[in-house]
Formats: structure tokens, sequence, C-alpha cells
């Protein structure tokens, strides 16, 4: 069960980066070309945030079945001084919670803006905050 929940997070991976891009890229056009938040702008954001969100489900699950986690959670002391067993126990999932957090308020204060220069630029650096977040955590050593 861990094994294919692992292989299921891993490509959905891929799926989350392209929707981050996708809605960075949507952002960035609205923002130089002082373009009005459409529907494609509203559907980007909404695929971000569906994206993350089952990331987030998953990596939650995975990080209570973990082997790798119950063994360090056993020795916490030992665990906070191995670079490999700390990432896995707390700066991966840590950073990844504040990063999913900033794609959701990110998506709710873009579409409270009254302008739409206004919802573009809150997209543009909630998503883009929470992308440096994710890409500085993801364990890219880790399958596909």
């Amino acid at each position: 069960m861990y094994d294919l929940l692992l292989t299921i997070h891993n490509l959905v991976r891929w799926f989350f980066l392209a929707a981050a891009l996708y809605a960075l890229f949507r952002a960035v056009k609205g923002v130089s070309g002082n373009a009005v938040y459409s529907k494609s702008d509203m559907t980007a954001g909404a695929l971000l945030v569906a994206a993350a969100h089952t990331m987030l489900l998953l990596g939650l699950i995975l990080w209570f079945i973990s082997p790798n986690v119950q063994a360090a959670l056993a020795q916490m002391a030992v665990s906070m001084k191995d670079k490999a067993a700390r990432f896995i126990l707390i700066e991966h999932p840590l950073t990844m919670i504040i990063a999913v957090a900033l794609i959701q308020i990110g998506r709710i204060r873009s579409k409270k803006a009254y302008a739409d220069i206004d919802k573009h630029k809150r997209s543009l650096i909630f998503y883009g905050i929470a992308l440096v977040l994710v890409l500085s955590r993801i364990p890219w050593h880790v399958g596909l």
C-alpha cells in the first residue's frame, strides 16, 4: 500500500508542477498585458488548488504510514541530527503545508480582488512564492 501511494504521489507531482506553471503563466500574462481576469484564469487557479490539495492529502497519508517516518519518530533526538531523517520528518511536510496554504490564500484573495490587474498580481505573488517553496523541498532523487 505504501509503495503504491508513494508512486501515485510521485506521479501527481508532475501534474502539480504543470498546473503551477500554467497558473503562473496566466498570471504573468495578465499582469504584463493588463488583461481581464477570465474564466481560463479561474480554471488555472482551480486546477492548481486541486493538485495542491491532492498532493497534500497523499503526502499526509504517506507521512502517517511511512516506515521511515515511524523509525525517525522513534528516535527523535537522533533524527533531528540526521539531514535525511529531518527532511522526511519535518522539512518536506511543513514546507509543503505552508505552500498549499499560500496557494489557497492566493486563490481566495485573487477571487476577492476588485480590479483584474489586482487579481493577476495576487495570483502571481502567492502562486510564485508557493512554487519556490515546493521546488526547494521536492525530493528530486525519489523516482520519476
